[in-house]
């Protein structure tokens, strides 16, 4: 696969749990995240360049844990290596500053 990431990545070892905003259901988990995107497996059907609505787990803050919200577009998704998981490339639309104070703590 070509590369087209401008910015490094930072996979992290603790997956994230992602809700979907539209029912609070389970989306999925981040794998890896950026400054402008991140990376969600999840086990449903993803549809390219559709925006989602989500909310991610905060585990930056030892005393609580938060809840994000934020809005990301599918910009390209694959079947994962587990044959019942897909990966999505995600972009962060107008990320708010709690969700980009957020992904500085883990890059």
């Amino acid at each position: 696969m070509i590369e087209h990431r401008k910015e490094a990545r930072t996979h992290l070892i603790y997956y994230l749990r992602v809700f979907d905003r539209a029912d609070d259901s389970l989306f999925g988990h981040v794998v890896d995240l950026s400054p402008t995107g991140m990376l969600i497996t999840c086990d449903r059907e993803l549809d390219k360049d559709h925006q989602y609505q989500l909310a991610v787990e905060d585990t930056t803050l030892m005393d609580r844990l938060d809840v994000i919200h934020f809005n990301a577009e599918c910009k390209w998704h694959s079947d994962d290596e587990n044959d019942l998981l897909v990966d999505g490339g995600f972009k962060l639309i107008s990320p708010s500053e709690p969700i980009v104070d957020m992904i500085a703590e883990y890059n």
